[in-house]
């Protein structure tokens, strides 16, 4: 019986080769998109899931709140864990982390040196793999961490630097300490908030400042600096912890809190939703589930076009297989068999679309920069991945019932006596239903394409918007030794000989990569306040070189030990903030510990030191003791790799003991859009998807349409008719579904882009023609789509024509 049935759907197949041909390549592309979210899903829904525990651990973070202050951070003071587990027995181990950003490594066998800047290191305590389960190759996590300057390395780590040779007890320089290697694992997976190659022993269990007579001081809970992980007992309930929680407030934050005005909550975060339901600062890079929705939504679309496909493609050509349904009736079959006959062939068709699915998959994913795109390592492996194995034939078959469904039905009820005649023509309502499927076919891709082009204009707008600093051809330098830190002021002059360098300055932060700052005592109406300020700390002639506006007062005077004591300037974001108008030259500011107060001596007006996801915050700028940290390069446009050229010949004079490495200051800040940009290019490739399904659709639609209309151009042709107006009369119809599309989709587009440009502070103008521009662009595609197969038609002799049946 079955295999009756599977002859049947292919004769039927090779029957129209070109209407199955398209309903397989529609198919194809929406099982092919769904089988790559379906793996996106998997990545980012399962982060750090691989952790055998992970339904039991737990982060601590924190809620601070005070006078001038509002935090809240993934981190929490070092000293906290331990005392949260003596104090809570359902604790049953506690480790803290701290990352470590661009470590130079080095590995040194007979006078060879292999080395590396390695951005995936973190530093943490003995008891690390009490709570974190790792596969070792080598070594034993009992003791591995145990004794100080020990290292865990990742396998990838191992081939790195050691190749071939057993890396236990071999000696890496770290950061310029001697470190040994006393254990190796399996590479961590991308999907996990916390990814490092080396783990580095030795994080200590508190701070020197904090102990006061043998007492850790009140105040450093109030300063969070590592990340805290617990252990918990099987099926923990979080809310006893909250519950618990006052008495550990009570007795170490109270006395702190009390003179700032402190309330602290403390936050504890299941493992496995750190990713996606963080939004706190000092966090690793998270998730956002809004772009989850979107990918999955234009997913959904993408499948609905493919299904339209086939429910268009399948009632319009049932004119031609209404003589085969009336026969199969008047032999004998019933409606329920017609019906699972004709899912049967729509499955069939999809099944067959799955093959093709996998194999795009497949090509897309080893073949392409699409992982590289997305910033994952997604991999087609159905034997390993049973989920992604019955999710792509599960979503085939539900692909091809709910395209299938209407005409299993509809073909059905064809007229027996008018199909056996050849009188059946369409019904009205299969008509319409095809009209309202054209339209909603158009509308999700007029919808898909215009958020991208608001999205490309966004993208350019936070690209090229005037930051109030000049971040173009300003090339930055880390500095790595103190051998060039205490040199740096004939170093920038050295440089500044070359007439291609204008201008040299250092500064300890770099505009865009995160800018934080203290809790200080500021001026205001009510008399000094507490009140806490982003802050940057730069050496000379930093203004200069970054093209920022002084406003009022007058910047740091040049020299070493000159404005170095209680001497600030702000931005004007912070001059409002505390209410010290437009000249707040004179105004106090105290640190939190200090004695003596500091006076601003200028005011620079408002620039995006952060991104333009932020608004300008309050910011404080103060001078260095000792210049370090970046040294900023002014160079000029022209001939910029034979300038480079020059800094690198200096730069291995200067400091040749580090890798010589630089980034351009625009370049640095762009990367805070990275994420912002791979969702626009990833919805700008599903739109295409959406673009070409329906372009296949309206094709077979187009070509069957000509088809039945034959005869009837034939007529028109010998009444005179000219082929303009023959391809605009099969035109028409689909340009008015095509325009009702473009009206139909501007509320929704209007709201979906105001909501994804909410995550910006600083947004350009929609832009209304847009909706005109690619309602036109749609009404010119479909045009070129339908003239396509019209001109054949219309060019065709009128004899032939009126002899076609």
């Amino acid at each position: 019986m079955f295999g009756t049935h599977l002859k049947f759907f292919v004769r039927v197949f090779l029957k129209d080769k070109f209407f199955s041909l398209l309903n397989i390549l529609g198919l194809a592309m929406g099982i092919a998109v769904s089988i790559i979210l379906l793996l996106i899903l998997q990545h980012d829904l399962s982060y750090d899931q691989h952790f055998a525990n992970h339904e039991r651990i737990y982060r601590l973070g924190g809620h601070l709140k005070a006078t001038g202050i509002d935090i809240r951070g993934a981190r929490s003071a070092r000293e906290l864990g331990g005392i949260i587990k003596d104090e809570f027995p359902e604790v049953e181990a506690v480790t803290s982390a701290n990352t470590w950003d661009h470590t130079l490594i080095k590995y040194e066998k007979n006078g060879a040196e292999v080395s590396f800047y390695e951005e995936d290191v973190v530093r943490t305590d003995s008891a690390y793999f009490k709570v974190f389960q790792h596969d070792f190759i080598a070594g034993d996590p009992a003791t591995a961490l145990q004794d100080l300057n020990s290292v865990v390395i990742s396998a990838s780590a191992a081939a790195r630097y050691f190749g071939s040779e057993d890396p236990l007890d071999k000696t890496l320089l770290i950061d310029g300490e001697s470190w040994k290697v006393t254990a190796v694992i399996e590479d961590l997976p991308n999907n996990t908030h916390m990814r490092f190659d080396f783990l580095l022993s030795g994080l200590l269990k508190s701070r020197e400042w904090v102990i006061d007579q043998g007492q850790v001081k009140s105040e450093a809970f109030w300063n969070p600096d590592v990340y805290t992980y617990f252990l918990m007992t099987k099926n923990y309930d979080p809310q006893r912890f909250y519950d618990k929680f006052p008495l550990i407030f009570d007795k170490f934050f109270k006395s702190f809190g009390d003179q700032v005005g402190g309330q602290y909550e403390a936050i504890l975060q299941p493992l496995a939703s750190i990713h996606f339901d963080s939004t706190l600062i000092d966090d690793e890079p998270t998730g956002n589930m809004a772009y989850l929705y979107a990918f999955s939504a234009i997913g959904i679309f993408i499948i609905l076009l493919a299904c339209i496909n086939y429910m268009n493609l399948s009632t319009a050509k049932s004119v031609n297989r209404a003589s085969e349904i009336a026969m199969k009736k008047t032999l004998g079959s019933d409606k329920k068999s017609l019906v699972l006959s004709f899912l049967g062939e729509s499955v069939f068709l999809s099944l067959v679309s799955l093959v093709l699915a996998i194999v795009l998959v497949f090509l897309i994913l080893n073949f392409s920069s699409f992982n590289s795109l997305i910033q994952k390592n997604l991999v087609v492996d159905f034997w390993n991945n049973k989920t992604l194995l019955f999710g792509s034939l599960g979503v085939a078959v539900m692909i091809g019932i709910v395209s299938g469904l209407y005409p299993a039905f509809y073909l059905p009820s064809i007229p027996t006596i008018s199909a056996l005649k050849g009188s059946f023509k369409n019904q009205k309502s299969s008509l319409r239903l095809r009209k309202v499927l054209t339209t909603a076919q158009f509308a999700i891709s007029i919808f898909v394409v215009v958020c991208t082009f608001f999205m490309r204009d966004q993208i350019s707008f936070v690209r090229n918007k005037d930051l109030g600093f000049n971040k173009e051809n300003i090339l930055i330098l880390p500095i790595q030794d103190t051998l060039v830190q205490n040199r740096i002021e004939p170093i920038k002059n050295e440089l500044l000989q070359n007439p291609k360098i204008t201008n040299a300055t250092t500064s300890y932060a770099v505009l865009g990569m995160g800018t934080g700052g203290p809790v200080m005592h500021a001026e205001s109406p009510e008399g000094m306040v507490q009140q806490r300020f982003n802050m940057i700390t730069v050496g000379d002639d930093y203004f200069k070189t970054m093209g920022i506006d002084l406003l009022t007062g007058r910047e740091f005077q040049p020299g070493s030990g000159i404005d170095v004591n209680n001497v600030f300037m702000c931005n004007r974001a912070a001059a409002k903030l505390m209410g010290w108008g437009d000249d707040p030259e004179g105004k106090k500011v105290r640190w939190f510990h200090g004695e003596e107060d500091g006076t601003i001596i200028g005011m620079v007006e408002d620039f995006n030191y952060m991104s333009l996801h932020n608004i300008v915050e309050p910011l404080l700028i103060v001078k260095s003791r000792k210049e370090g940290g970046f040294l900023h390069l002014q160079v000029a446009g022209d001939d910029l790799p034979e300038t480079l050229e020059f800094i690198q010949t200096k730069w291995a004079e200067i400091d040749p003991n580090h890798p010589f490495e630089y980034f351009f200051q625009d370049q640095r800040f762009d990367e805070q859009y990275k994420s912002d940009e791979i969702q626009y290019k990833l919805i700008s490739i599903l739109s295409y998807i959406c673009i070409f399904i329906s372009l296949l659709g309206l094709l077979g639609l187009s070509a069957f349409t000509a088809t039945q209309r034959t005869k009837e151009i034939g007529i028109r042709k010998v009444h005179g008719a000219s082929i303009p107006r023959i391809i605009y009369l099969l035109y028409k119809e689909v340009m008015l579904l095509v325009i009702l599309a473009g009206i139909l989709v501007i509320p929704a587009a209007w709201y979906i882009i105001d909501l994804w440009m909410g995550n910006f502070a600083y947004k350009t103008p929609l832009n209304y023609f847009t909706f005109l521009g690619v309602t036109v662009l749609a009404l010119l595609v479909a045009f070129f789509t339908v003239a396509f197969h019209s001109l054949k038609t219309a060019t065709t002799n009128p004899i032939k024509s009126l002899k076609y049946e």
